[in-house]
Order: C-alpha cells, then sequence, then structure tokens
C-alpha cells in the first residue's frame, strides 16, 4: 500500500487554519485572566458598606472597658451580630446623636433578625452617655479604642461604624451620614446588608 504524501502547502494552511482556532477559542480566556490579575476591572457587589481586607480584625483584638470599668469578653457578645460604632469624642454631638439614632431606626426595621443584632457604642476614653439608653439590651455602650492591643490587625476608625459576626470578625466599614435626609436614604443599604449576611450564614 502507498503512502500518500501531503502537499507541504496545504499542511502548512491546515496548521493556520487550526492555530487561528485555538487563537479565538483561547483569547477570550487569556485576556479575562489577564484583566482579573491586572485589576482592569472589578467583580460588582450588592455590599453596600466596605468590605474590610481578610484576615477580617477580630472583637479579642481589642481592649474595650463597659460601664462597669470592667473589660468586655468576647464571650459575652458570640451569640449576636453587632453594628459598632465610634463616636469621635466623649461628648454626643449632634452628629454622634445622629448616627446612634439612625442605627436605632434602622434596628428597628429588622424585623425578626432584630433580635439576633445589638448596637454597641465604643467611646474613647469616658462613658457619659448612660442616661440616654432606653434599652441596654439592644444598645451597649463601652469605652476603647479602634487600636488593636493583641495580633497584627488594621487599626477601626473613629467616627465609623462597623458590622461583626456572631463570631467575632469585624468585616464591613460603614461612612456615618451627615443629616437625617442621608441617614433615610441609606437604612435600607444597612439594613440589607445585615440581613443578606444573617440569611446566609443561617445565624
Amino acid at each position: 500500500m502507498s503512502q500518500q504524501t501531503v502537499d507541504p502547502k496545504v499542511r502548512s494552511q491546515n496548521r493556520k487554519v487550526v492555530s487561528a482556532l485555538v487563537l479565538v477559542f483561547a483569547a477570550p480566556v487569556i485576556l479575562a485572566y489577564v484583566a482579573m490579575h491586572m485589576g482592569w476591572f472589578h467583580v460588582a457587589t450588592k455590599n453596600n458598606g466596605t468590605l474590610l481586607q481578610t484576615p477580617y480584625p477580630h472583637f479579642d483584638q481589642f481592649e474595650w472597658f463597659g460601664v462597669d470599668d470592667q473589660p468586655l469578653h468576647f464571650k459575652d457578645f458570640e451569640t449576636q451580630w453587632w453594628w459598632i460604632y465610634f463616636p469621635e469624642q466623649n461628648t454626643c454631638d449632634e452628629a454622634c446623636e445622629l448616627n446612634i439614632h439612625w442605627l436605632t431606626q434602622t434596628h428597628a426595621t429588622l424585623g425578626k433578625e432584630s433580635e439576633k443584632l445589638t448596637r454597641l457604642i465604643v467611646f474613647p476614653d469616658d462613658i457619659i452617655y448612660e442616661d440616654k439608653v432606653q434599652n441596654s439590651e439592644q444598645l451597649r455602650l463601652a469605652r476603647g479604642t479602634g487600636q488593636p492591643t493583641v495580633g497584627d490587625s488594621v487599626q477601626l476608625e473613629a467616627g465609623k461604624i462597623y458590622l461583626m459576626d456572631v463570631h467575632g470578625n469585624i468585616f464591613m466599614r460603614y461612612e456615618p451620614v451627615a443629616n437625617e435626609q442621608e441617614a433615610i436614604m441609606r437604612s435600607k443599604g444597612l439594613r440589607d446588608d445585615a440581613r443578606r449576611a444573617i440569611k446566609t450564614t443561617g445565624l
């Protein structure tokens, strides 16, 4: 049986066709990989707050004290989700009052999830807000800073609001509101993030 020879020109054309087909199918994958690693685009997110980088700062890395001047221990916080607000000064000014009111009103709209979330207000170094707390089970007061005393964690910023999960991970940051209108506009986003996190984890 004689072996059929292929014209070198035909062989070369076939190789070009195969190479072109491979390039057509591989190019989108290669471009997507390069774009992702070069940061050319960002994946859309449903979060309304800013997700902190991992590993997330943990409750145990900070030194906070309650109204009885005793250090706070995570074992007393681990069954709840928490919004943690850091007023910029001990005297709760108009901006401070506005943001505490924003958290209070948003908490009231959580429905059944409101039982799973509590608010913690951490003043810089003195607690002088006790007479304004109507429900201590839903609003805890403390003093301390966002500077970690254990481990190598990011510092939590004064004036900001954070979301902490039941495991003590502080993973989301929110900017404070500047006026009542902004508070109304942003309540849904704050509430939706909390609901989504609670629903996703089932806790």
